[in-house]
């Protein structure tokens, strides 16, 4: 019984109201205090948890008599619950993704002070990779493709992550830093220009993009973490910064795609 509240417990219910429910669902059409003795819950909180469940849907009620019965749902109730509540977390997706672009204007880019955002792990290198994909535009990145070989997250999420920049079409620059370079190893994306850059000249273990007036950087080597920077003014010097090293780098191998 213990794990069955646990597992109703993960679809949204309380301990108690999981307990009440199961109670019912055990001893078929009831009075309140037979409820309540059955599911180990005092009277008056059964009563709470009755009209909770009743509001979900799970329990029933009617008159017999001069006594007020209660009965549960069948089971079969819950996977309606679950369709419902993945059916209203597919609309709110929906809703969140045509705000987003509105949101997105009003946000504070040209602030005074620079917006930062910092996730860690694995999960947090993927969540800013998909803040990257969600915007539009020109972008230049100069990484270590060894290390990203290394994060089996960002390999994993590599082929959607291409077909997310290939529907936004967008045109880029791209510093790739290898200890063999070799432009095949090279995330095959249209739309760019790729510059190798020997990692024994220049050794690096991270990456960094710079996308409107926003920066991404990512450490890939000894921890894994993401940094989202909005500032104008700090993203127009990396940019600068990076097309010091394109200039610098125009002596080793490139490829137009």
């Amino acid at each position: 019984m213990e794990e069955l509240i646990r597992e109703l417990m993960h679809l949204g219910l309380s301990e108690k109201e999981a307990a009440v429910y199961l109670a019912s669902l055990e001893i078929g059409p009831a009075v309140v205090q037979d409820i309540a003795k059955k599911a180990n819950v005092n009277r008056a909180t059964t009563y709470v948890m009755i009209e909770a469940l009743a509001g979900r849907g799970l329990m029933s009620t009617f008159v017999k008599g001069k006594k007020r019965y209660f009965s549960a749902e069948a089971p079969e109730r819950l996977l309606t619950i679950v369709r419902l509540q993945r059916r209203e977390l597919e609309e709110k997706e929906q809703e969140i993704s045509s705000m987003l672009p509105r949101l997105q204007a009003i946000h504070n880019v040209e602030g005074s002070k620079p917006q930062i955002r910092y996730l860690e792990g694995p999960d947090g290198i993927v969540s800013v990779t998909e803040i990257f994909e969600s915007m539009e535009g020109e972008f230049v990145e100069m990484v270590s493709i060894d290390d990203v070989e290394n994060v089996r997250e960002l390999v994993r999420h590599r082929e959607k992550h291409i077909e997310e920049l290939e529907k936004k079409g967008a045109s880029y620059r791209l510093l790739a830093v290898m200890k063999n370079p070799d432009i095949s190893k090279v995330p095959s994306l249209p739309g760019g220009e790729i510059r190798l850059i020997p990692a024994a000249q220049f050794p690096i273990h991270g990456d960094f993009i710079v996308r409107g007036n926003t920066v991404f950087l990512y450490s890939l080597a000894s921890s894994l973490l993401g940094l989202i920077i909005t500032s104008k003014e700090i993203s127009d010097t990396l940019r600068q910064l990076f097309n010091l090293a394109w200039q610098g780098a125009a002596a080793f191998p490139s490829e137009k795609r």
